[in-house]
């Protein structure tokens, strides 16, 4: 094992993600290739779903400021913030000062797609990668890139859990 693929996604679960990932790297004599994928807006779909009030579900009524098609103008990403910026330099320079090789890469698009396609090209052994536990809304309306990245992976995947909230 050579090469472990990390996806960052800023969330309660990264730090343990890397933290696991960091010492299977240690232990295996691996790189570590962390990946953050900047994420498109909502997709028309999304946005057309609104609009219709999602099987008379009146509280998800179209409100001031949610884009009519979608098609109109192009996806736009969504921004980082600073201290986004700033905690992936971070982390990228903790897994540096272990002796650990480490790469970022941060493409666009869709999460999961990006997250496999980036697999391949690294030819990656391993995806080490956070579960959450969103609802059903939440991967009804955004999906689930852990999910997508479990349904179509050809490589080994590691899930690290968010901790549970009581």
């Amino acid at each position: 094992m050579k090469r472990i693929l990390v996806p960052i996604d800023f969330s309660d679960v990264t730090p343990p993600v890397i933290n696991l990932a960091r010492q299977l790297a240690k232990a295996l004599d691996a790189e570590i290739h962390l990946i953050h994928v900047k994420e498109l807006t909502p997709t028309a779909f999304a946005a057309g779903m609104l609009e219709s009030g999602l099987a008379g579900m009146p509280e998800l009524e179209p409100v001031s400021g949610v884009p009519g098609s979608g098609f109109d103008s192009m996806p736009q990403t969504i921004p980082e913030s600073d201290s986004q910026k700033s905690q992936l330099v971070q982390w990228q320079q903790e897994i540096e000062q272990a002796g650990i090789k480490v790469t970022m890469h941060q493409p666009t698009g869709p999460v999961a797609e990006e997250i496999l396609d980036q697999a391949d090209a690294l030819n990656a052994d391993l995806i080490v990668m956070g579960r959450h536990g969103h609802g059903a809304m939440y991967h009804l309306l955004v999906g689930s890139a852990t999910e997508g990245v479990l349904k179509h992976a050809t490589r080994p995947v590691l899930l690290v859990s968010g901790s549970k909230r009581s």
